[in-house]
């Protein structure tokens, strides 16, 4: 198999985040392939590698307090390819308006597409992780009284 194209990988990537935006449990994953990871740095967050399966479960918490989501390239900014690894590193931006209340934080995702050009095999994520530390517990407290709150 013949390697990718700068744009072929930069393809890939593109199609993932706007599925991603989309922000349904089959939208997040639509774009991954079955064994791909998404796994968060610093260390000191503590969160372990986060499969497709975790990623369905999450967006299935998180949808009924999410009322808009959109992740994409910081303004400025060109995404960094590297052909021969089949590496993609992007400076993220997210937005979300939530019942919790607007959630916007600051990512570098290095992506690896799969020799095929398929999908996304790998998300290595660096996020911002004093706003990520307060924000995901409070997202997650009020999706769950949400989540009760319909039984």
């Amino acid at each position: 198999m013949s390697p990718l194209t700068r744009e072929q990988l930069l393809k890939a990537t593109d199609v993932f985040l706007e599925a991603f935006n989309e922000f349904t449990p089959e939208s997040v994953v639509r774009h991954r392939s079955p064994s791909c990871l998404h796994r968060e740095c610093p260390a000191t967050l503590k969160t372990p590698p986060q499969t497709n399966t975790d990623w369905v479960n999450f967006v299935n918490l998180m949808r009924p307090i999410v009322r808009t989501f959109h992740i994409g390239l910081v303004e400025g900014e060109e995404p960094l390819i590297d052909d021969v690894s089949r590496k993609v590193a992007m400076h993220l931006k997210s937005r979300a308006e939530t019942t919790a209340g607007l959630y916007e934080n600051e990512y570098i995702w290095i992506f690896t597409v799969s020799e095929d050009g398929s999908c996304i095999d790998d998300i290595l994520e660096f996020a911002d992780s004093l706003y990520t530390s307060e924000w995901i517990p409070k997202l997650v407290k009020v999706a769950e009284e949400a989540a009760a709150a319909k039984k």
